[in-house]
């Protein structure tokens, strides 16, 4: 067993990581960052040799790549879960992928995160330490049939993921309308989350009058739409400076689990921008207008209803008051216990009364 030990500082974590990654320089880089934190450290040079390490060591968390010989990171995920003593131990994954199917299959197979290479230790320490104190919650709350419980939950959920981002991925790839049948037609979505991102004003602030514009917006709403749709956008709308995104829950949807989907999605958005970016989510009746004009063959999509605006109004709001995510209270309502707010404030939005809150983190 390959195992590499440093003595802690004084009240550091002593919880034990096993770090599974066939490239050298990069195995030895985690090692290292995780060392320096105080973690007993243990590491594997592939999915095979991982898995048996698992297994023999039961460790507190796994940090493992997702590009390796003979069982990759998806599949070494894959059998974690299928094992009941492993099947709780946390995973993040490391992968220079960037593709949307790729990500989804990391997240179906039950991985709990992921991060991009090249690594940035501050996320992987931030990640690592999130993980572990939210086991040690889950454990402290899980006793006698609650594990099985969970357990299958976990399955489910997975399930609806897979389902969810295939659809997504089929959208993507047939990124039109069917203009045979859908000219100037509305969707009406009696319960929908509605996300407000100051998208083209933050691209804007951070070009110079040297940089190709077309260029860098056009860049900037291909990453923001890979991220929604990722997260389950079923539409997106520009709207000026703004862009909205439209959330529907499937048929059979947990509610809870599908607004924790968009508020991920909300706080992946900020993560992944190069500079200041705001985003505000409220939740819904939504109706989506498809307009065109046959003479000219212009197309466009318009928002209606009093959500798309509340969100928008609590989203230059949020700005103004230098928050990174915001979101109303009842999109809240049902969450207890899963997302960190920080300050709120009541306010009137889109000619309605509603509890505007900064969102921090989601457990």
């Amino acid at each position: 067993m390959n195992t590499a030990l440093v003595s802690p500082p004084q009240n550091a974590p002593a919880a034990s990581i096993l770090v599974i990654e066939d490239d050298p320089v990069q195995r030895l880089a985690v090692v290292g960052i995780l060392q320096r934190v105080g973690y007993r450290v243990l590491w594997a040079v592939d999915g095979e040799q991982g898995l048996e390490m698992a297994r023999q060591s039961m460790p507190d968390l796994i940090v493992c790549d997702v590009v390796m010989p003979g069982m990759n990171g998806y599949q070494l995920v894959t059998a974690l879960r299928q094992e009941a003593g492993l099947a709780e131990v946390p995973v993040i994954m490391l992968t220079t992928m960037v593709e949307r199917a790729q990500v989804r299959v990391g997240m179906t197979s039950g991985a709990d995160d992921y991060l991009a290479k090249p690594l940035n230790a501050a996320e992987l320490r931030d990640a690592v330490a999130a993980l572990l104190t939210r086991r040690k919650a889950r454990r402290e709350e899980i006793v006698g049939d609650i594990k099985d419980k969970f357990l299958a939950a976990l399955e489910g959920q997975k399930q609806s993921l897979a389902n969810l981002y295939e659809q997504r991925l089929f959208k993507e790839l047939n990124n039109r309308w069917d203009d045979s049948s859908r000219y100037n037609e509305a969707l009406e979505y009696p319960d929908s989350i509605v996300l407000a991102v100051d998208l083209f004003s933050a691209i804007l602030a951070r070009q110079s009058p040297s940089d190709d514009l077309a260029a860098a917006v056009r860049q900037g709403y291909q990453n923001a739409r890979d991220t929604l749709y990722l997260f389950g956008a079923r539409h997106l709308v520009p709207q000026g400076d703004d862009l909205l995104a439209v959330f529907v829950p499937m048929p059979d949807t947990d509610h809870s689990a599908f607004c924790v989907r968009a508020l991920r999605g909300a706080l992946a958005l900020v993560k992944s921008a190069e500079s200041g970016m705001t985003v505000a989510l409220h939740t819904g009746p939504a109706t989506l207008v498809h307009v065109t004009d046959p003479l000219h063959g212009d197309a466009g999509s318009v928002l209606t209803g009093e959500t798309a605006p509340a969100a928008a109004a609590m989203q230059a709001f949020a700005r103004q008051s230098k928050w990174r995510v915001a979101c109303s209270g009842a999109l809240l309502d049902g969450l207890e216990g899963q997302v960190t707010t920080g300050r709120s404030t009541p306010m009137t939005a889109g000619g309605a009364s509603l509890v505007a809150f900064e969102v921090l983190a989601l457990a």
